[in-house]
């Protein structure tokens, strides 16, 4: 008896790993999005079998879920970012007043040059923020650039009621461009709050190095007016290859008149 026991057990091992290695019919839509996802997404481990980045690919649905607007910290790599700070504090930024907006308040800026090293971390192609960005989006296999029209920003909020009011970013672009907003620093009380496209209001103090990615025309933001302390950002803006500027959005692709300066100062 006991002899027989051990077989039917046996068997029922076997059959059960063979249904697990059978292949299944019925797969759900939502199961099938999230295998195309893995064969863009996977790699391989040491045996050749396939991973999947799971916090990324959740990442992804709650950007997609919420309109078009995520929050992330630890954006760049500590090397990205102190490069970042470090040329930031060397720079003669001529920081001036930004021009007036329906929605901006008292905030200060200038425009970064094209051929500092800042730039040239934000775009690059294996860096940490252009690969991120990239993966959020369908379709998209790394096609990205930075905007052509739109200059990389730094964004200072100083004064005091220095915010901006509910509003929703212009789409300059066909298709739309991706905005970025990346903390520098802050030891402001702003908060930045956005209303999701399905769930409550959200709000965060951001905090150095992280980004909150949205795409334009999407969801309604704003930042709370400055009381105390000092927030600073870069705000730039990634575009896919080949995508064009509307004709009549040319004038709203800066905030600022001029151009900054390169010039190296001691702080």
């Amino acid at each position: 008896m006991k002899a027989l026991i051990c077989v039917a057990i046996v068997a029922g091992i076997f059959q059960g790993a063979s249904m697990a290695l059978m292949p299944q019919h019925g797969i759900t839509k939502h199961q099938g999005y999230k295998d195309r996802w893995h064969q863009s997404q996977s790699s391989t481990n040491a045996y050749n079998e396939p991973t999947v980045d799971w916090n990324l690919f959740n990442l992804k649905q709650q950007y997609k879920k919420s309109g078009g607007i995520l929050y992330k910290q630890s954006l760049l790599s500590p090397e990205e970012y102190n490069a970042i700070v470090m040329e930031l504090s060397n720079l003669d930024l001529n920081v001036q007043d930004e021009l007036k907006s329906s929605f901006a308040n008292n905030r200060m800026g200038c425009t970064i040059g094209r051929e500092t090293g800042i730039r040239k971390i934000l775009s690059d192609e294996n860096g940490s923020l252009l690969k991120f960005v990239s993966s959020l989006e369908d379709n998209c296999d790394g096609r990205l650039r930075v905007a052509p029209e739109i200059p990389v920003e730094l964004r200072i909020y100083e004064k005091t009621g220095a915010g901006m009011e509910w509003h929703i970013d212009d789409i300059l672009y066909n298709p739309p461009q991706i905005e970025v907003v990346l903390t520098i620093e802050n030891s402001s009380d702003c908060y930045t709050i956005w209303k999701p496209l399905n769930g409550p209001i959200q709000s965060v103090q951001t905090t150095p190095n992280s980004g909150l990615i949205l795409k334009s025309g999407g969801v309604e933001h704003k930042v709370s007016p400055l009381k105390v302390g000092r927030r600073t950002i870069l705000k730039l803006a990634f575009v896919r290859e080949g995508a064009a500027i509307i004709d009549d959005m040319v004038g709203h692709a800066s905030h600022h008149s001029g151009k900054s300066k390169t010039k190296k100062r001691k702080r």
